[in-house]
């Protein structure tokens, strides 16, 4: 059985398989934890390395209760994981969105438009989760079930209400809901982000790295710039992100 188990590991490391099963993988000690806490959990590997602390017993002894554990050699480990140093222990877990209804109950909606790198994905996740938002991914952005994005987002992807809607759905389902839909633009004739009133129900669309926000978003959104006085360009996404989504939680702390 377990080895039969190791093969559908295996094959989680490409995007076809992970959509093809409903399945993806989260993998060390922090993330499993949280995995253990939130998510539904199929079955795990575990190497005998693993088990040398306390924290780690524990870990294992609650996992044990919810699902299947395999001990592995750690040749076998390798063969799944997909960290450099890896931590011994690995789930396969069950994918999981959330509903729209969800991610209209939080106070700002983050949305992603092509953001196609994995990292930047995975910290959105992250900001958003800190501050309490609801994520719609777009089309053309990193999958959230790739092992870099989960990693990245350190955990977030557990706990977040998230949803993926095409372009057009995530407009109309704005319009219809009453949410003022903004998109974050390298234009100087914007409005100052921190001059928005984000008192109001807002969903922020941060786009590409290459391009910005696509043309369709744009064409219905109102456009919100963050001021800078340095010789760079532009800001990475992630980072543009967790300014924007501050601001918002500031002025929300306020009310």
């Amino acid at each position: 059985m377990s080895r039969a188990k190791l093969k559908i590991a295996q094959k989680l490391k490409l995007k076809k398989f992970r959509a093809e099963l409903n399945l993806f993988v989260a993998e060390g000690l922090r993330l499993c934890e949280m995995a253990a806490d939130f998510s539904q959990v199929e079955f795990g590997f575990f190497t005998a390395d693993f088990l040398k602390s306390a924290r780690a017993e524990k870990l294992l002894g609650r996992l044990e209760k919810i699902a299947p554990m395999y001990e592995i050699s750690e040749r076998d480990f390798e063969k799944i994981s997909d960290t450099k140093t890896p931590q011994g222990v690995l789930l396969v877990v069950r994918q999981k969105f959330s509903a729209l209804e969800d991610v209209l109950k939080k106070f700002l909606v983050v949305a992603m438009d092509a953001v196609h790198d994995a990292g930047n994905v995975g910290t959105i996740l992250r900001t958003a989760e800190a501050f309490g938002c609801g994520v719609v991914l777009l089309e053309d952005s990193a999958e959230i079930f790739n092992p870099k994005v989960v990693r990245a987002s350190m955990g977030a992807i557990f706990t977040l209400p998230i949803i993926k809607l095409s372009r057009q759905e995530f407009l109309r389902a704005m319009k219809f809901s009453g949410v003022e839909v903004l998109a974050a633009a390298l234009d100087t004739s914007a409005e100052f982000y921190f001059n928005h009133d984000f008192t109001k129900k807002s969903a922020v669309v941060f786009g590409s790295e290459a391009s910005g926000v696509s043309a369709e978003i744009f064409g219905a959104a109102e456009k919100i710039f963050i001021p800078m006085s340095g010789s760079a360009e532009s800001l990475n996404v992630a980072t543009s992100a967790a300014i924007i989504i501050s601001e918002a939680a500031r002025q929300r702390a306020k009310i």
